[in-house]
């Protein structure tokens, strides 16, 4: 029998529409962000190996970082913390011979520091500062003899509290003012479409009690242990609620993350309106050699505050909240962040916060598509959405700026990663009423297709 062509291009148009809609009408979320592409690559690449990488104010109560911190608004620092106690990093500025352990986009808070806060740079680290208002660099004491450099307030002198103490002498002019250092506004806006990417992934690994059957899908028993059982060779996801996440008491590895086995742990904050406080769960099984293959997803979350549990081993990425840590356990691997206090400051004592040890994110992550059936990639010619920026934070400072971001290899300013870098990123395709349309229109034309030859086939 012959078909007429209007027949054939409505039957193809409807099934070559129908594939692509198909993961927008049953995931509009996945859709929303872009979900055909899931090579993310590393998810940290462009904090210029920073253990702490904060958009906005950091206050630094207690006790110590092991890497280099990079913050783009204030600082504010407790009686006695250490910055780049194993390390400086790589990132040098322009002009400079010593890296920049200890970046700040904005300025000192010296009023809302500690009364006698010291904060160290150590490592032989420089100390660059955006906006110098209300702060001095020293490298002579009272006896204007030469020492190593200090940044106290305006108007005191060396070794006066607050202050800012590195252990080498740093040419009083480095320190600053130096702004735009370093991008944070495109860099925050890349973190947070990858955020939102990885909260696409499908889940393809599943919590486990000890006879085997998985946890249930709602709620978990209070202090349930979950195993955990990683399949070798990729990216491994799991997906929880905030009220499963601190039901965990345990998580128990029955085999390790590695480099080309990393974990995605991605946390959903809907219920809490992401306003998070977080119990973490004990890791067994795993330690700090893991650690840079762990990843926490809180693509939601706007505020997260580290409440109680063991050490975590892994990288927390929550670009789009206010990270505040109250508990005394340490955090093995980054910190990207909106804001962050590493132990609050209240009424000039800092409230004890575990340790940030320098296990950097060392992984490649990848995942599935979300939709049930394969979708074609988009065009390597599409561009992404940009992600909206968060209102800014109290405090921001005035000098964070937009010019490119430098490279952690370099001594020169760099552009920052774009939303298609390594590994590739995820294209936003957006949503509305643009959906519902193509929707209909390529459910109307596989129907006038289908029916035009059923209707030629009973003429035959």
């Amino acid at each position: 029998m012959s078909v007429r062509p209007l027949a054939l291009a409505a039957l193809s148009l409807g099934l070559a529409t129908t594939p692509l809609l198909l993961p927008a009408l049953l995931s509009p979320s996945a859709v929303a962000v872009g979900a055909k592409r899931a090579a993310i690559g590393n998810p940290v690449d462009g904090n210029l190996g920073y253990n702490a990488f904060v958009e906005y104010d950091t206050t630094l109560g207690s006790t110590e970082a092991e890497g280099p911190i990079a913050t783009g608004g204030n600082l504010a620092f407790g009686s006695g913390y250490n910055v780049s106690l194993h390390t400086p990093g790589t990132f040098t500025a322009p002009g400079d011979d010593h890296p920049a352990a200890l970046v700040v986009g904005g300025r000192i808070d010296f009023a809302g520091s500690s009364p006698d806060g010291v904060l160290k740079v150590l490592s032989g680290g420089y100390t660059k500062i955006g906006d110098m208002t209300g702060a001095l660099a020293v490298d002579r004491d009272v006896n204007n003899a030469q020492v190593n450099t200090q940044v106290v307030a305006a108007g005191t002198a060396h070794n006066s509290v607050p202050r800012i103490e590195m252990t080498l002498h740093q040419p009083p002019a480095s320190v600053g003012p130096a702004p735009g250092l370093i991008d944070f506004t495109t860099a925050f806006e890349v973190f947070r479409e990858r955020a939102r990417t990885m909260a696409a992934c499908a889940q393809n690994v599943t919590l486990v009690d000890d006879a085997g059957n998985p946890l249930p899908d709602g709620p978990y028993p209070p202090g349930v242990i979950g195993n955990l059982t990683l399949t070798p060779g990729r990216t491994n996801v799991l997906h929880l609620t905030g009220r499963q996440m601190n039901a965990l008491g345990e998580i128990n590895f029955r085999n390790q993350p590695s480099q080309d086995t990393p974990l995605l742990i991605v946390t959903d904050t809907t219920a809490e309106g992401g306003v998070f406080a977080w119990d973490n769960p004990n890791t067994a099984g795993i330690g700090s050699q893991q650690a840079p293959y762990v990843l926490w997803d809180f693509p939601d979350a706007t505020e997260v505050t580290m409440v109680s549990g063991d050490s975590l081993e892994g990288t927390i990425y929550a670009p789009s909240a206010h990270l505040k840590d109250v508990n005394g356990s340490n955090i093995e691997g980054d910190v990207i962040a909106r804001s962050y206090e590493a132990g609050p400051i209240v009424g000039g004592r800092s409230i004890v916060a575990g340790e940030l040890h320098y296990w950097p994110f060392n992984a490649t992550i990848s995942c599935e598509d979300t939709s049930p059936s394969p979708s074609p990639s988009p065009s390597p010619s599409e561009s992404p959405s940009p992600s909206p920026s968060p209102s800014p934070s109290p405090s921001p400072s005035p000098s964070t700026s937009t010019s490119p971001a430098p490279s952690p290899s370099s001594s020169r300013t760099l552009p920052v990663p774009s939303p298609t870098g390594s590994g590739g990123e995820l294209p936003a395709t957006g949503s509305g009423p643009a959906l519902p349309l193509a929707a209909a229109t390529a459910a109307a034309a596989l129907a006038a297709g289908t029916l035009l030859l059923r209707r030629r086939g009973r003429r035959h």
